[in-house]
């Protein structure tokens, strides 16, 4: 594996989306869970200071390095596995920006389901609308961005029950997502001409440079009053990205 660590930083974005997963994992009474795409381990770190335990996967061997070195081992395990490589059955599952990547959602719901103990809570966010397509989905490998009744119709589709599914990131979302957009298409134009000067390729990371200066101007003090007020907007459908919460009918694994 490599042992290189990620290159993670907080952006606003990702705040405000932990912070959804937070207001609604409180409501869940599960206590057991398996992030599927765990990525740098922000989140499980956040969720083993609340006492929660369990597991993280990941695909990317550079995410469970960072992972591993964020989490406590005696809260959440972390390792590069797939869902099907999981065991062990959880009271919540989080898949959070995972969905958009899969060509079959719908079967990928399923592994997600098999993984979920009867009458388990899954959580699940997704980028929302596919009018709002832009350069860092391409370069996310995003193969959708999803409306409110077809994200519904995948999970009724898949097993699930939807109980609910909220709109995450008004206004901060709305507003970073164009400036990520830009970002992205300067450094792809940028990587592209380096390429053809020097003929080799490598992996791009949005804005690596910023880390520090992101970790200083957004963290949960500055981003409280973005926190309060994007929970007024939670049943409408002006955010830049959805958060569902779905239960495992009972008697059915």
């Amino acid at each position: 594996m490599n042992d290189a660590p990620l290159a993670w930083y907080p952006t606003p974005s990702y705040l405000v989306k932990r912070r959804a997963i937070l207001d609604f994992l409180a409501r869940v009474p599960g206590r057991r869970v398996l992030e599927v795409g765990c990525g740098a381990g922000d989140l499980l770190r956040t969720l083993a200071e609340r006492g929660y335990t369990g597991e993280g996967i990941d695909l990317s061997a550079e995410a469970v390095v960072t992972a591993r070195q964020m989490v406590d081992p005696s809260r959440f395990r972390v390792g590069q596995r797939d869902i099907d490589d999981v065991e062990e059955t959880f009271g919540v599952v989080i898949a959070s920006e995972v969905l958009e990547h899969c060509l079959d959602d719908v079967a990928f719901l399923r592994r997600l389901r098999r993984r979920t103990v009867p009458g388990g809570q899954l959580i699940l966010t997704v980028p929302a609308h596919m009018a709002k397509w832009g350069a860092n989905d391409e370069l996310c490998g995003h193969v959708r961005r999803y409306e409110r009744q077809e994200l519904r119709t995948r999970l009724v589709d898949a097993g699930f029950e939807p109980l609910l599914i909220v709109s995450y990131g008004v206004p901060i979302y709305n507003i970073m997502k164009p400036f990520y957009d830009r970002a992205v298409e300067r450094q792809v134009k940028d990587e592209e001409q380096m390429a053809e000067r020097t003929g080799k390729s490598g992996g791009m990371k949005l804005l690596p440079r910023l880390g520090d200066i992101f970790r200083l101007l957004f963290n949960d003090l500055t981003m409280m009053p973005f926190y309060l007020l994007q929970r007024l907007f939670y049943r409408t459908d002006l955010g830049n990205g959805y958060l569902a919460v779905a239960r495992n009918p009972r008697g059915e694994g």
